[in-house]
């Protein structure tokens, strides 16, 4: 049997213009269906997997990839940061360690507004460069200042160059009439206004130097925990579970406080976890579309042997054998759904990179943490939709070319 013959029989049956016109248009139908299924998978996939993807850059570049702390909030000593320094350097994928001071105050500008703010005090020397991208290094700080969102320097109506209180809650006390009375008041000039990408951080984060922020507390304390940067190909999540479980070893053995070592995006797993099931969902939906045009291709395969019963009956008396026939439907199968399936991921990439390059869905910074959503083309995965539609194709060609053996030649050409 060759196998070139069983193609040239395939495609003759299903496109010959001798065919009555109602099978070609049924045949068509199968092919715009599968496609059609198979775009919406691919579409689905590629903006939702864009978007968790947007989210994650987005908190990669204002935040390191892993942090270790203290359970409870409790400051590192500086022997907990040598250690953890020390401990860092034996492995590869680390490439910096930085002390943080992290406190929640209350800032005051020139508007007259107060907000609850979380400061953040880094090293700008290093802080930068364990980040992902070039959000806090384009920044150019040294020295003393703050940077603050664009959201709370409009609340606060500061500008770079301008000064804002910071006034720390665990310098606070109550007078004797009952009033509010603060004793450690921090002024600090606003060195840069920058977008963070995010709504949550632009309204409600500084991110300033480790002096200005230690003057915030009311006892001297070295970090409140410890940025840790990663190369780019390594998993932050694995990696802290691996750093966690060394830091736990060296508790138990007496040579260190109890530290942790978490991922900063295990902080946000809830919304990851929530796209995750979202997309599975509208997945499930979406490949209902798949569903039903499986079973207009059956039809169309159905039709296709009843039409050609007479060239299958033929076909069997000049010695064609029983595998040949059940093969030349398979391949009937195997066309339509390869045609389907190409067709499907090629107009899928289209709309992709027309979307992405000149219609951008835009969305409310506020409520999605980004402004535009863009589709990311991933040829592993439409080669995986595409791999699965082409082999239910096959397994649905099965049943009509199955029927067609049972049929004797005599009876196929009786009429003929």
């Amino acid at each position: 049997m060759k196998f070139s013959l069983v193609i040239r029989i395939a495609w003759r049956q299903i496109f010959s213009r001798s065919n009555s016109g109602f099978v070609r248009t049924v045949s068509s139908l199968s092919i715009a269906g599968i496609a059609i299924g198979v775009a919406a998978l691919v579409i689905l996939n590629s903006f939702m997997d864009g978007f968790s993807e947007s989210i994650l850059n987005q908190l990669s570049s204002i935040h390191p990839p892993m942090e270790i702390r203290i359970p409870g909030g409790y400051p590192l000593e500086p022997d907990d940061i040598r250690f953890a320094e020390s401990l860092a350097a034996m492995s590869e994928s680390i490439t910096s360690v930085s002390p943080v001071l992290e406190k929640t105050v209350v800032v005051a500008g020139n508007s007259g507004d107060v907000a609850g703010v979380r400061v953040r005090g880094v090293n700008w020397d290093v802080e930068p460069f364990l980040v992902y991208g070039e959000r806090l290094s384009d920044l150019n700080i040294s020295g003393q200042g703050a940077v603050l969102g664009v959201a709370l320097s409009e609340r606060l109506g500061v500008s770079a160059g301008d000064t804002i209180r910071l006034a720390s809650t665990d310098a606070t006390q109550f007078s004797a009439m009952g009033r509010l009375l603060v004793d450690t008041i921090v002024s600090v000039p606003v060195s840069a206004v920058t977008d963070f990408g995010i709504d949550e951080y632009n309204s409600a984060i500084i991110i300033t130097d480790l002096t200005t922020a230690s003057l915030l507390f009311r006892d001297p304390i070295s970090a409140t925990s410890l940025s840790v940067g990663l190369v780019q190909e390594a998993d932050p999540v694995r990696e802290a579970e691996s750093i966690s479980a060394t830091l736990r070893e060296s508790y138990i053995a007496g040579e260190s406080e109890y530290m942790v070592c978490s991922a900063f995006i295990s902080t946000h797993r809830n919304l990851f976890a929530a796209l995750g099931l979202e997309k599975t969902g509208m997945t499930i939906v979406l490949a209902l579309i798949s569903v039903v045009a499986m079973l207009n291709l059956l039809s169309a395969l159905n039709m296709i042997a009843i039409e050609h019963r007479r060239d299958t009956g033929v076909l069997r008396s000049m010695g064609a054998s029983p595998n040949m026939i059940v093969s030349t439907g398979l391949m009937q199968g195997g066309i339509i759904g390869l045609s389907g399936a190409l067709a499907g991921s090629i107009f899928a990439v289209f709309v992709i990179t027309v979307i992405n390059n000149f219609f951008p869905i835009r969305l409310e910074s506020s409520v999605y943490w980004i402004d535009v959503l863009s589709g990311k083309v991933q040829p592993l995965l439409i080669l995986s939709i595409g791999f699965v539609t082409v082999t239910v194709c096959f397994i649905a060609s099965l049943f009509p070319a199955l029927h067609a053996i049972k049929i004797s030649p005599s009876e196929a050409v009786r009429y003929e």
